[in-house]
C-alpha cells in the first residue's frame, strides 16, 4: 500500500462520509454525548468539588473509548454496504464498550509514561537519557499508530484487548509507510477539528473510524492475497509430487 493507495483511501473516506452524511453526523453526536457527557454535566452544574472534577476527568477517557467501539462498529457497517440504523450504536456499545474503555485507559497510560520519560530526560540530562529521548519520541509515534488499528481489529476480528494491541503492533511494523501516512492524516483531521470546534461535535470520530477501517481493509486484502498465492504454490507443489 503506497502513497497513491493511501491518498485514494483518504478520498474514499471523504466520499463515504459525504454519501452517508446523516449517519456520520448522528453517530458522531451520540459518541460526543456518551464520551463527554459527564464532563459537560459537571461543567454546567454548580458543583465546586475538586474531587468530583478529578473523578470526572478520570472517567471521561473511559467513556470516550467505550463509545468509540460503537462508532467503529457502525462505520464499519457503512463500509461493508450494510443497512445500519442509529440503534446499531446500542449493539456496538454492548459488544465493545468494556474493551474500548480498557484500550483507552491503556492508551492514556502509555502516553503518560512516554511523555514522562521525555520530561525526565530533559530535566535530568545525561548521555544515556539524551540517547533515550529519541527512542521515547519514536515510541509516542508508534504507540499512536498502533491505536489507529486496535479498534478495527477489535470490531472486524472480535479480538480482545491484548490481541488487538498485538495485531495492531505487527501491522504497523510490517507496514510503516501507510501507517505513517494514516498518522499524518488523522493528526491533521484532529487539529482542524480542534481549531474549528464544530467538526469535533459532528464529524471527527465518525470520519476517523471510516478512515481507520478503510486502511485496515486495504492492508488485510494484501495479506489475503499473499495467503492465496502461498496456497496456490502449495497446490502446485502437491500436483508436481503426484505426477512424479
Amino acid at each position: 500500500m503506497g502513497f497513491r493507495d493511501s491518498i485514494r483511501t483518504l478520498v474514499r473516506a471523504f466520499k463515504l462520509s459525504y454519501e452517508h452524511i446523516g449517519k456520520v453526523i448522528a453517530t458522531n453526536l451520540v459518541w460526543f454525548a456518551l464520551g463527554f457527557g459527564l464532563l459537560l454535566i459537571f461543567t454546567y452544574l454548580p458543583v465546586k468539588s475538586e474531587q468530583v472534577f478529578l473523578l470526572v476527568l478520570l472517567i471521561t477517557p473511559l467513556t470516550i473509548g467505550g463509545a468509540l467501539g460503537a462508532v467503529h462498529y457502525r462505520m464499519n457497517a457503512v463500509i461493508q454496504g450494510e443497512d445500519t440504523v442509529i440503534g446499531d450504536m446500542w449493539v456496538g456499545l454492548k459488544r465493545y464498550f468494556l474493551r474500548g474503555a480498557i484500550l483507552a485507559m491503556l492508551a492514556v497510560l502509555g502516553f503518560a509514561i512516554l511523555f514522562f520519560n521525555i520530561w525526565f530526560s530533559q530535566n535530568y540530562p545525561s548521555k544515556v537519557f539524551i540517547l533515550l529521548s529519541g527512542f521515547w519520541v519514536w515510541g509516542i509515534v508508534f504507540w499512536y499508530a498502533m491505536h489507529l488499528f486496535v479498534f478495527p481489529f477489535m470490531v472486524n476480528q472480535g479480538t480482545g484487548v491484548f490481541g488487538s494491541l498485538k495485531k495492531a503492533a505487527l501491522v504497523v511494523l510490517d507496514n510503516p509507510w501507510p501507517s505513517f501516512l494514516l498518522v499524518v492524516f488523522s493528526l491533521i483531521i484532529i487539529a482542524l477539528s480542534l481549531v474549528f470546534a464544530a467538526p469535533l461535535l459532528i464529524f471527527v470520530a465518525s470520519f476517523l473510524a471510516l478512515l481507520q477501517n478503510l486502511f485496515y481493509h486495504e492492508l488485510m486484502a494484501k495479506y489475503e492475497m499473499l495467503a492465496a498465492e502461498k496456497a496456490e504454490d502449495r497446490d502446485e507443489e502437491l500436483e508436481g509430487e503426484d505426477q512424479e
